[in-house]
């Protein structure tokens, strides 16, 4: 699938649409959403929407791209380091108990709901791989069979995790969830990365030394 345009000249009218896309989700199946929809409820013109997307499966790619990139996975590694474990429980238990970090993960939980779509789970699946490399500090190129195939267990789970979410949050409410689950499945995802994913089972960055 083409990858959409990640620069961005007029944040507000990108805003707009990704924040449609969510809302428009979050009424209807993903296939009965229109680009015709999108310019309307976002009040932008057709030639902005096809400036920055050449369809609206690249709206749903950058939509799903910028939540990924908020989550406390990718803003905990990168750089060639990976936060020790105690400071990997504190950030990710304070982030999932904020407003922000709770629309986020209620954006994420319509991948895996009943107006999903395979275009949606394939770039969910895109976009989690690009994260997980990003705290390994690894190029697609570089990455062996064993830690390929962990990356997509991690994905298949946190899609799991999501679904659970889902159907818990709807009977046990979130502030449940954000004490007994969140931070208990963030920290094992950590503890799979660094068994499995690093040299030695070494943050990276200290591997070989």
């Amino acid at each position: 699938m083409p990858r959409p345009r990640l620069d961005c000249d007029t944040p507000s009218a990108m805003q707009r649409m990704i924040d449609t896309f969510w809302q428009l989700l979050s009424e209807r199946k993903y296939r009965n959403i229109t680009v015709t929809d999108i310019v309307r409820k976002a009040n932008v013109n057709r030639n902005s929407f096809y400036y920055h997307f050449n369809k609206l499966d690249d709206l749903a790619y950058r939509a799903i791209h910028d939540e990924v990139n908020r989550s406390p996975l990718a803003q905990s590694g990168g750089a060639g380091k990976v936060p020790d474990l105690q400071h990997w429980r504190k950030h990710v238990g304070e982030l999932i108990s904020t407003e922000e970090e709770r629309k986020r993960t209620a954006r994420l939980t319509m991948i895996v709901g009943p107006n999903t779509d395979p275009v949606l789970y394939q770039a969910f699946h895109d976009n989690e791989r690009e994260a997980l490399l990003e705290v390994l500090s690894r190029e697609p190129e570089d990455v062996d069979p064993r830690t390929d195939l962990m990356m997509d267990f991690i994905v298949g789970g946190i899609m799991g995790i999501l679904n659970r979410w889902l159907h818990m949050s709807e009977t046990h409410g979130s502030e449940v969830l954000a004490d007994k689950d969140a931070t208990a499945i963030a920290t094992r995802v950590y503890d799979l990365l660094l068994e499995n994913c690093l040299p030695s089972g070494k943050p990276a960055g200290k591997a070989g030394e």
